[in-house]
């Protein structure tokens, strides 16, 4: 891996910054699960030195990212498909109850960046970008919190939601369904365009629950790494 020199430029925590190239770096699968990491290693990967890397690795345990195992070392995690089931729960829960509140409140502004969004994701499918594909899927669901007033709310998913974005972005490199993704997305729009707070909760939760079991079925059968388990 290449050092990353920059990150003393920005006015953010060098914590928060090296906490996030890390991240990306297990989401991505750069850093695998089972993967040895070491205070030592990252510091010489990201030229920083010990202890923003340990605020970060104490972070990312607590996140069940990494395990830690004492005289022995520290290692990626698993994907654990408990933690997976757990992610999903919330995040279907959460955005469901968001997405209502947003279709009574979604004006034609709402409707048009919205609108812009599925164009970006469409081009992406189109010319087999999936990684483009993913960053317009999170861009709408990010907006859905906005127009809702709440876009805190869309901050906790992103935190809970770690576990099932490591195998997403896995599964990135295997063909997703994009296309399947990309209907279901127009028809929350649709349903959001038409001020309809059911029909927009029923699309919500059909996609959320598709995406989960595409997620699972990946995890338990595809992914090196994934532990097993059941769908709860």
């Amino acid at each position: 891996m290449k050092p990353i020199r920059n990150l003393r430029a920005s006015r953010r925590p060098l914590s928060d910054l090296l906490y996030d190239q890390v991240l990306e770096r297990i989401l991505s699968g750069e850093l695998a699960p089972g993967a040895s990491i070491s205070e030592a290693e990252v510091g010489a990967m990201f030229e920083v030195s010990r202890t923003p890397i340990r605020e970060v690795l104490i972070k990312l345990g607590e996140q069940g990212l990494v395990d830690v195992f004492p005289q022995v070392g520290t290692f990626i995690a698993p994907i654990r498909i408990e933690e997976v089931t757990q992610a999903a729960f919330i995040r279907e829960n959460l955005e469901c109850a968001l997405i209502r509140e947003a279709a009574g409140k979604i004006d034609q502004a709402g409707i048009d960046a919205l609108a812009a969004i599925l164009r970006e994701q469409e081009v992406a499918k189109e010319a087999g970008d999936m990684v483009r594909f993913y960053q317009a899927d999170e861009a709408m669901h990010a907006r859905i919190a906005e127009i809702a007033g709440k876009p805190r709310v869309w901050r906790v998913i992103q935190q809970s939601k770690i576990h099932v974005d490591r195998v997403r972005r896995l599964a990135l490199k295997q063909k997703l369904k994009a296309s399947l993704v990309l209907e279901q997305h127009q028809r929350i729009c649709a349903a959001l365009a038409a001020r309809d707070p059911d029909t927009a909760a029923a699309c919500m939760r059909e996609h959320l629950h598709g995406v989960y079991e595409f997620v699972h079925k990946v995890a338990v059968n595809e992914m090196p790494g994934a532990d097993g388990g059941k769908v709860a």
